[in-house]
């Protein structure tokens, strides 16, 4: 049990009264009869007050949460007792999830029933485990708090931000551009049929449907669309190039997001899409498979992934990559380039790679260093890490031009952009046909 503030106050009032009592006398009487009497309020308080077992609470998480994005968490509460009392809670919480807000409470009346909500933000990706939740039970004009944990064990997945994937739908259904995205089906482009149309000034004269035309005496063209059927690899690095944090998520998150939003609108184009992982081995591996209603497949692949402080095996990577994936595909390898010598072995595998598929490498820029690189030299305090900085930049640039010479597709682009920006670049390839 736990004084209230109302207790706190009510003794406080006492003092005031010992304190007269030094210029008149009786009021000394009076305030060892206010204690007397607050005394025996307490522990008549102290007696009646609700036991552990008067309050009944189930808990309803999520079976999963997205990457730092809110879920609502319900507390079904029941009042077993007689009493009006006010009921607080709060979990007892493990690292990188965050409860909004960290407490919430609610007054009941005996045996009546309710629900409370909280907000839960999972910062890290992966498995985590709800223990003990806190409760706090004050009864109307009670002195003291009745204070336990309930045991409410449960297991909690953040996966990467599977809102995305739902904002993104809500966008095509609307037919918007939001956040940088182009439409996914492109009409006209492409040599897969799509639908039949009235002509419009402009329209190239070989895509006239002349036994439409016929039918409906006047000139009817064909709709294309990029083939489908394709093959996609998405390569992921897990190693020291993607470690670090950019606005409160790991550069390796931002990889993660990015690469389940692609995965989504590969699938949902139609085309073969196979997933690798790797760090100084192969962490995971997702063989080509078709179908949207396979999302999930990737998601439950990617959710756990971390990163790890050891370099990455590029040679046995692209080596696997090799054995596994004879047919022509677009080879997304999403990392990270430091500079020409660093990344000898990727770029020489990327180069192997352009023979025979179409290899893209999206590196992550670092937007801090950009920055310090990109700020005037008349108001920089620090000329050391401005000389490093330019150094930096101007060794990664000759990496990524290295393997644009070598027939490479480069995709550079900060944090934030990245998931646009690549979904972008795979429905600019599908449209040229360059796949």
């Amino acid at each position: 049990m736990l004084p209230s503030p109302r207790f706190v106050i009510m003794l406080m009032l006492a003092a005031p009264m010992f304190l007269a009592g030094a210029l008149y006398n009786p009021f000394v009487a009076i305030g060892a009869l206010y204690v007397v009497g607050l005394g025996l309020y307490a522990v008549l308080d102290l007696i009646v007050i609700p036991r552990r077992g008067s309050v009944e609470v189930e808990r309803v998480v999520p079976e999963r949460l997205s990457l730092a994005e809110p879920a609502v968490v319900r507390l079904r509460v029941r009042n077993l007792g007689a009493r009006r009392v006010k009921i607080s809670f709060a979990e007892d919480l493990p690292e990188h999830l965050r409860a909004d807000p960290p407490a919430v409470s609610a007054v009941f009346d005996g045996g009546a029933e309710g629900e409370l909500q909280y907000r839960l933000i999972g910062d890290r990706r992966g498995r985590h485990f709800l223990s003990r939740l806190d409760v706090r039970v004050l009864p109307q004009l009670g002195l003291f708090f009745r204070q336990f944990s309930l045991e409410m064990s449960c297991e909690v997945h953040v996966f990467p931000n599977l809102v995305n994937l739902k904002r993104y739908e809500l966008q095509l259904r609307r037919g918007l551009r939001e956040q940088g995205l182009a439409r996914m089906r492109q009409i006209g482009m492409g040599t897969t049929f799509e639908s039949l149309r009235h002509y419009t000034y402009g329209d190239e004269m070989s895509r006239v449907d002349w036994k439409a035309t016929a039918k409906r005496g006047r000139l009817i063209v064909r709709n294309h669309q990029p083939e489908r059927q394709q093959s996609v690899l998405i390569c992921l690095d897990c190693g020291r190039a993607t470690a670090g944090e950019f606005e409160g998520l790991s550069r390796l998150d931002y990889l993660v997001n990015a690469a389940l939003m692609f995965a989504y609108v590969v699938l949902r184009q139609g085309d073969w899409l196979s997933l690798m992982a790797f760090s100084g081995r192969v962490e995971r591996y997702l063989p080509p498979f078709r179908g949207v209603e396979n999302i999930d497949r990737v998601a439950r692949a990617l959710y756990t992934l971390e990163t790890r402080l050891e370099e990455s095996d590029y040679g046995a990577a692209c080596r696997f990559i090799g054995m596994k994936h004879r047919k022509r595909s677009l080879i997304c390898v999403m990392s990270d380039v430091i500079d020409r010598e660093a990344s000898a072995v990727i770029i020489g595998y990327m180069a192997r790679f352009a023979r025979y598929h179409l290899p893209l490498a999206v590196a992550l820029e670092n937007p801090e260093v950009r920055a310090v690189a990109a700020r005037p030299l008349a108001e920089t305090d620090d000329l050391y890490s401005k000389a490093v900085a330019l150094d930096v930049v101007a060794a990664r640039e000759e990496a990524l031009e290295t393997m644009r010479r070598q027939g490479v597709s480069v995709l550079s682009v900060s944090p934030a952009l990245l998931t646009p920006e690549l979904i972008n670049r795979y429905l600019r390839i599908k449209a040229t046909r360059r796949l």
